[in-house]
C-alpha cells in the first residue's frame, strides 16, 4: 500500500541538522583562508588568488590577492533590495548584478544577467567599464551548448576575448588573436573555490578576469 504522502516532522529536522553540519564543516575547512593578510610592495602583480564567496547570494566583496600578497580588489555581487537576496538564496541564477573593482577603484567593472531563453545556459551578460572615469559598454555573448562546457565572447581595448571553459577540468582559458592571453584554474574545485589568476604580464585586468570567474561558475 503507498504512503498518503505525508512526511514526518522529524524529516525536515534531519534536513536542517544536515545543512547545518554543511556550513560547519565549509566553514571550518576554509576558516583560515578568509581575512587574509595583505602586504606586499603595493606594484600589483599579474597572477592572484582569488577565493569565492560560500554562499552565491552573499554580497560581501571576495577579494583579489596577488601572489606578492598586495590587495589587487574585489568582486561582489549587488541587489536591488532584501527580498531579491532572499530569492537569491533558493535561485541564484536570478537578479544577478555583479560588480568588480581594482584596489584603487579607478576600474569598475559591472554585469548584468540577461535571460534571452527558458534556459540559463542560454543567457548572455550587459557589462560596463569604468576606467579613470571613461565608460565603456559591451554586450558578453554566449555560445554555450552544454552546460559545463561554457563558450563566450566579449570586445576589450579593440580585441574579441573569447573564453572558453570545461568546469570538469576546472580551467577557464582566455584567448585574443588566437593567443592565450589568460587563465583561470581551479586549485579547489568544490564551493567555496580557490581559484588561480594568470593574467599573463597584464593583457587583461586581473579585476576583470575575477568577474569573468563569477560569470562562468553561474553555468555550473
Amino acid at each position: 500500500m503507498y504512503s498518503s504522502g505525508f512526511v514526518p516532522s522529524w524529516f525536515y529536522l534531519m534536513v536542517i541538522i544536515v545543512f547545518i553540519l554543511f556550513v560547519a564543516i565549509g566553514y571550518w575547512v576554509t576558516r583560515a583562508e578568509k581575512d587574509l593578510k595583505t602586504g606586499g610592495d603595493g606594484k600589483i602583480a599579474d597572477k592572484a588568488i582569488f577565493y569565492e564567496n560560500r554562499f552565491r547570494n552573499s554580497i560581501k566583496p571576495a577579494e583579489i590577492i596577488d601572489v606578492k600578497t598586495n590587495y589587487a580588489g574585489s568582486v561582489q555581487r549587488i541587489f536591488s533590495t532584501r527580498l531579491q537576496q532572499i530569492f537569491a538564496f533558493f535561485s541564484p541564477r536570478h537578479h544577478i548584478k555583479l560588480i568588480g573593482k581594482n584596489h584603487d577603484e579607478r576600474l569598475v567593472i559591472t554585469v548584468k544577467n540577461i535571460k534571452s531563453g527558458e534556459e540559463f545556459l542560454q543567457s548572455s551578460w550587459e557589462a560596463e567599464v569604468r576606467k579613470d572615469g571613461v565608460k565603456e559598454r559591451f554586450k558578453i555573448n554566449n555560445y554555450s551548448k552544454r552546460r559545463r562546457r561554457i563558450d563566450l565572447s566579449f570586445p576589450f581595448k579593440g580585441k574579441l576575448v573569447t573564453v572558453s571553459s570545461d568546469l570538469k577540468d576546472g580551467v577557464i582559458r582566455f584567448h585574443d588573436d588566437n593567443r592565450e592571453c589568460a587563465l583561470i584554474t581551479f586549485q579547489r574545485k568544490f564551493p567555496p573555490r580557490k581559484v588561480f589568476i594568470d593574467a599573463k604580464e597584464g593583457g587583461l585586468p586581473l579585476t576583470m578576469l575575477a568577474v569573468m570567474f563569477e560569470i562562468v561558475k553561474y553555468y555550473d
